[in-house]
């Protein structure tokens, strides 16, 4: 009797464990990347660009028409990183581009972030 109530318990918590896991998983439909920044573009070669605190150099951002009428505004873009074509290097804002798949305007307009990082008044202050 002992041992079968061993084997019951421990086919329980197997069995707890699995549905567990199960759960955790996100759904499929649920995948995707938000970034929020200042919209510039389109330049030459009808590319845009997003940029933003964490991504101030810049990130290449592909998608449809609505990134036109956008251009020059803060948005949130929803889509997924893809690798630039004909790059084969590690994965950087250098190497990857952002597809877009959902566009929306947080603000009209938007000035984008300085490309390095200013340095604090208490710093400029040391230095004198």
């Amino acid at each position: 009797m002992k041992r079968w109530m061993m084997v019951a318990t421990c086919a329980g918590f197997i069995g707890v464990g699995g549905v567990a896991q199960e759960a955790a998983k996100p759904p499929e439909s649920t995948k995707g990347t938000t970034l929020i920044g200042c919209l510039a573009g389109p330049d030459a070669d009808d590319h845009y660009t997003l940029t933003s605190m964490q991504h101030r150099i810049g990130v290449d951002v592909v998608g449809g028409e609505e990134l036109k009428q956008d251009a020059g505004a803060k948005v949130k873009l929803t889509g997924t990183w893809e690798p630039m074509p004909g790059v084969s290097a590690k994965k950087s804002d250098a190497t990857q581009r952002f597809k877009a798949t959902q566009v929306t305007v947080l603000e009209e307009k938007c000035q984008a972030p300085q490309a390095v990082t200013p340095v604090s008044k208490n710093k400029q202050q040391q230095k004198k």
